[in-house]
């Protein structure tokens, strides 16, 4: 139960955003942009704060809700989820293009990454930061991955102390496609 705890704890830490986004690598030895990383800074931050959720499951346009602790979560899964689209490890250095902007109508900064290859499963990483502090105030990530039997894509959104979004679309063949929202608002 307390490793439990652990990981409930550092997944709502780590999706609160104070870490500095790191921007491109300059030399050989550098990496994108960690989830990871970003995870432990925000358990380390927050750590030992209580957190409640309005979870919102909608599968197939069905809905249903409920009001969840923190530490009822299965944390475990969701951060599997976004762990998944995780680009720092080096063997993707040069596979994505790194773009960076200021964007005067928010008064925002921009990080976004594209991947160049298709057989990528990160397609997406977008990071919104304010400008003056450095802290991210968002976090968007598609994902994609097919094979002749199947495919799926996936849209991720994490805005600090906000919400926490998972939609995926999955088609196999045979069979049918199935179409999942995951929504957890901060409370």
């Amino acid at each position: 139960m307390r490793f439990r705890h652990l990981i409930v704890l550092l997944f709502v830490v780590s999706l609160s955003a104070c870490k500095k986004p790191v921007p491109p690598p300059e030399s050989g030895g550098d990496t994108y942009f960690s989830l990871i990383d970003f995870v432990q800074d925000e358990y380390k931050t927050f750590h030992g704060q209580p957190f409640s959720f309005h979870k919102i499951i909608t599968l197939n346009g069905k809905t249903d809700s409920a009001f969840v602790k923190g530490d009822n979560m299965d944390w475990g899964e969701l951060l599997k989820i976004f762990f998944a689209a995780d680009i720092s490890d080096s063997k993707y250095l040069g596979r994505y293009t790194f773009n960076s902007f200021e964007d005067n109508t928010t008064h925002t900064r921009v990080l976004y990454y594209e991947a160049n290859e298709e057989a990528l499963f990160t397609r997406r990483l977008q990071i919104v930061v304010d400008p003056y502090t450095d802290r991210i105030l968002s976090i968007y990530i598609e994902t994609s991955k097919s094979s002749m039997w199947n495919s799926l894509s996936q849209k991720l959104f994490y805005s600090p102390l906000k919400v926490i979004q998972v939609q995926e679309y999955e088609k196999s063949t045979p069979g049918s496609a199935k179409e999942l929202k995951m929504e957890y608002r901060f409370l």
